[in-house]
């Protein structure tokens, strides 16, 4: 019915599909603090991209955090699959981001250092904050 072509089938492997899946990962992350003082609301991935987050965004972050978390925070936020679930969830690692997070979303996490994400609460997080938060895939 549909003749699907990847680019290369014989040579296709979990790391080269991952590296693909992710390449809109930060090369790194500067702390909202250090957005916020520049001005430059911007942040590299590793395909070569800039990808710019909103002022809107930032007020957002800035309004939910205290003032030792606007150090701490590393932007952008990294939401992650968590795989251990039978069905799909996600979750976000450390106890800044999920202290931010668990603010924005009115949830309370799992651990100070672990949230996890189902469907609606990705979308609310992602309607938020469109560039300030990425999903990745990690196995």
């Amino acid at each position: 019915m549909y003749n699907i072509r990847y680019r290369d089938t014989d040579n296709m492997d979990v790391e080269h599909l991952l590296t693909d899946i992710n390449a809109h990962a930060p090369v790194n992350r500067r702390s909202l603090a250090e957005h916020i003082d520049s001005k430059d609301l911007t942040y590299h991935t590793r395909n070569g991209h800039t990808c710019s987050m909103t002022e809107e965004e930032i007020d957002h972050l800035n309004g939910a955090c205290t003032e030792q978390e606007k150090f701490l925070l590393r932007l952008p936020i990294l939401v992650l699959t968590d795989t251990s679930f039978s069905q799909s969830v996600w979750k976000i690692e450390g106890r800044t981001e999920v202290s931010v997070v668990s603010k924005l979303l009115s949830k309370k996490p799992l651990r100070e250092d672990l949230m996890h994400l189902y469907h609606p609460h990705l979308v609310e997080l992602r309607r938020m904050l469109p560039n300030s938060a990425i999903v990745l895939f990690i196995p």
